[in-house]
């Protein structure tokens, strides 16, 4: 056989390897949720930018409101470690246990400080269902959000918190996902 068959027939398993290896290292990234009782964790990751069909006030956010996203959500890659770039999106997604009926919830987010003036914990109001899985994201639209540090997303019913996951947001260039690669072929991990 010559050599360049061989390299032929060696490429398609050399970049799945890449791939498995690629979403190895992801998975061993995560960051473990601290979940308290009455709450279901469903997932944390990376979300691919996904399109608002609408805003609602949220007075002690950086902005002062949030956006509202109708669609069902799921990570695009599991990991905890987030690439600072315009685009990229990280979260949980969490539910009530089975027949439970549907709370009063705050989300609070804490992050190094950005905005003018400077912010490090912002929080909204909303209604987690018992229904359905709830989901909260924070996704980069402006370069002035990219802080890079230890990010904190959790859920508070109650006045608890029973859900709370890190994130740590890098440089860009230390991540291996890239936002360009939401513009692409559907990834899963």
């Amino acid at each position: 056989m010559r050599l360049d068959m061989i390299k032929t027939a060696l490429r398609p398993a050399l970049i799945g390897g890449a791939l498995v290896l690629s979403a190895v290292a992801a998975r061993a990234d995560m960051a473990p949720p601290r979940v308290g009782d009455g709450i279901v964790f469903v997932e944390a990751g990376l979300f691919c930018p996904l399109t608002a069909t609408g805003r609602e006030a949220a007075p002690d956010t950086e902005r002062g409101y949030i956006d509202v996203i109708d669609q069902i959500m799921t990570a695009d890659f599991a990991t905890t470690t987030v690439p600072g770039e315009v685009g990229i999106g990280f979260g949980i997604r969490f539910k009530l246990p089975e027949g439970a009926p549907s709370r009063a919830a705050r989300i609070v987010t804490t992050h190094p400080p950005f905005g003018s003036p400077p912010v490090t914990t912002e929080s909204y109001a909303t209604t987690v269902h018992g229904d359905s899985t709830n989901a909260s994201l924070f996704t980069f639209d402006f370069p002035y959000e990219i802080a890079l540090g230890e990010w904190t997303l959790s859920v508070e019913i109650g006045g608890e918190i029973v859900l709370s996951q890190r994130f740590n947001v890098v440089p860009a260039e230390e991540s291996f996902i890239r936002a360009s690669m939401c513009d692409g072929p559907a990834m899963t991990s």
